[in-house]
């Protein structure tokens, strides 16, 4: 045992019989993990169709409507005060203002004569 290259091929294929069972141990646990889930939603999808039916109409669903579209708008605007666009009204300050212009003119390349 004292061939460095036999050595290391113990080691390399113990190291790979481990990665292999390590990885089928985590799939094993994937497939338990969705089946779960899965089941979970069957049982929530029964409940929660019949429960839905009644939001859907009369008063009651314009309610979920109305609420709804409050959210997606409350999120749009947060979303967009979040990318620091400029708002559509003021004019931007004269620091901004210098920044820019040195921004322009160090991209110029100096003209030469010949």
């Amino acid at each position: 045992m004292d061939n460095p290259l036999a050595i290391s091929l113990i080691v390399t294929g113990i190291g790979m019989a481990m990665l292999f069972l390590a990885v089928a141990l985590l799939y094993g646990l994937m497939v338990l993990m969705t089946e779960v889930i899965r089941e979970r939603e069957g049982r929530k999808g029964k409940e929660g169709r019949e429960g839905r039916e009644g939001r859907e109409g009369g008063e009651e669903g314009a309610r979920w409507r109305a609420a709804a579209i409050g959210v997606a708008l409350a999120r749009a605007e947060h979303e967009l005060a979040a990318t620091g666009l400029p708002g559509p009204a003021g004019t931007p300050s004269a620091w901004r203002v210098l920044h820019q212009q040195r921004q322009l003119t160090l991209s110029l390349r100096p003209r030469r004569t010949r």
